[in-house]
């Protein structure tokens, strides 16, 4: 079989490869963190799913996928992760296509493989969130970007698609607006693709007129994060690497990247149109979100993960870039994709376990208490370690609930108090030491990653 015959086979190789990693152990960890909040808000009814997006900084469509999903496979952690999955194993496919047509299939192959065998794109494959999906449309969006330039009528119809393709991005996260905004740099940015202004922004108002039933809750949202602060804290430059960092598997990789991207820009002096775009793909959303983060602290992995891909696209071009003998771009490129497998490590056991916080209570329970949960919304945690399908009944009452701190006088009524602190800071130190007052015994015990269970008793 000829070469050429061979290089047909190697995209339906990597979605078959992606497919399997993808879609193994699905099962394997528990529903945590953010995960249960997905499930529980996805059985309910859409009046109440509409009431919860009104006040939360989430657009709705992953929660309606899930709803629909949900409904035709068992209600399990890993059934319900298998869309994620899907999403990042097709997200392989616009990027090795887009690769292939900047640099061709050599380049497009190392890019591809570094997307597979990063543990950053697999952990969001696996997570009953909305990031695959993200990942997917953004990655597909420079593609078709791209592929507009040599359309026809100044790509309209291309740019239509794209259109079409970034209103189910922006209703699949907010920060959608953000890889739009990418998109937009690119086609004012490189000569290539300045032909498209035009039916580009007429793309963005297509985009936006589809997305105005939303833009009061997006504008009221974007607001309150602004004037209120959101729950992160404004980041230190050391998050710049660890981005980097997380992108790349392993430290070493890390400085072995970013070492062969300032090669490929010298030896390439940024003249390649491949080159610039990734640039712009992953430099201006991590340095941008990075400065924002100092009025508004939004820097996050998970925020910047439309920009990722754009990260092993640049890693890739960079290498073929270096114009040293072919057979030494070769070893660079077989050194940085045995790298990345070496430190790959799929289906590797999550350090968040709440069932481990539901063992404690329920030993530190044996008789009557009371228990109470801090923050609140970790109540879905604990539902989905105790029984995953209490996720299906209405909990507003524990999500509205506060802590019940009793006095000396009702102590001896209420019996022990156990409490889950969950906040993962000092926050809730006041409600600890109010329940100190009240009861003189205390047992402590850190049930799971930065989760303390507390016990109040006589």
């Amino acid at each position: 079989m000829s070469p050429k015959r061979y290089v047909r086979f190697i995209l339906p190789a990597l979605i078959l490869a992606n497919a399997v990693i993808k879609l193994l152990w699905l099962g394997r960890n528990e529903l945590a963190h953010d995960e249960p909040f997905t499930v529980y808000w996805s059985q309910r009814s859409l009046a109440d799913l509409w009431a919860m997006l009104r006040t939360e900084n989430n657009p709705p469509l992953y929660f309606l996928l899930i709803k629909v999903w949900s409904m035709v496979v068992p209600f399990d952690p890993a059934w319900l992760r298998v869309p994620s999955a899907v999403f990042s194993t097709l997200a392989v496919w616009p990027l090795y296509v887009l690769a292939h047509r900047l640099a061709g299939v050599r380049v497009a192959l190392v890019a591809a493989l570094l997307f597979t065998l990063n543990n950053y794109h697999y952990g969001f494959a696996h997570e009953v969130r909305g990031y695959s999906l993200f990942t997917l449309l953004a990655t597909t969006g420079m593609w078709l970007l791209w592929r507009a330039k040599d359309k026809t009528n100044n790509g309209l119809r291309a740019m239509l698609g794209l259109s079409a393709l970034n209103t189910l991005m922006i209703y699949t996260h907010f920060f959608g607006w953000l890889a739009i905004g990418v998109q937009a740099l690119c086609v004012l940015a490189l000569p290539e693709l300045r032909h498209l202004r035009r039916n580009f922004l007429l793309g963005v108002g297509i985009t936006l007129l589809w997305f105005s039933p939303y833009l009061i809750i997006f504008i009221q949202r974007l607001g309150t994060s602004v004037a209120q602060g959101t729950w992160l804290e404004a980041p230190v430059p050391e998050e710049l690497y660890n981005m980097i960092w997380r992108w790349s598997n392993a430290p070493v990789l890390a400085v072995l990247f970013l070492t062969v991207i300032l090669g490929g820009l010298l030896r390439s002096r940024v003249r390649e149109a491949g080159i610039r775009l990734a640039l712009v793909w992953t430099f201006i959303p991590l340095f941008g979100m990075y400065l924002a983060s100092y009025a508004a602290p939004m820097f996050l992995d998970r925020y910047l993960v439309y920009a990722a891909p754009g990260f092993a696209l640049l890693v890739a071009l960079s290498m073929d870039a270096l114009r040293i003998p072919t057979h030494s771009i070769t070893g660079i490129m077989v050194l940085a994709v045995a790298g990345m497998a070496f430190t790959f490590t799929p289906g590797a056991k999550s350090v968040r376990e709440p069932s481990g916080v539901v063992s404690t209570v329920d030993q530190w329970c044996a008789e009557d208490c009371s228990v109470e949960v801090v923050p609140a919304w970790y109540w879905l945690n604990y539902l989905a370690a105790e029984d995953l399908d209490q996720l299906k009944d209405d909990h507003r009452d524990l999500l509205l609930s506060g802590v019940f701190v009793p006095d000396q006088e009702m102590v001896d009524v209420v019996g022990p108090t156990v409490l889950v602190d969950a906040s993962g800071d000092r926050s809730c130190r006041s409600i600890i030491e109010a329940l100190r007052s009240a009861y003189p015994g205390v047992d402590s015990v850190e049930a799971d990653h930065r989760v303390w269970v507390y016990r109040f008793r006589r």
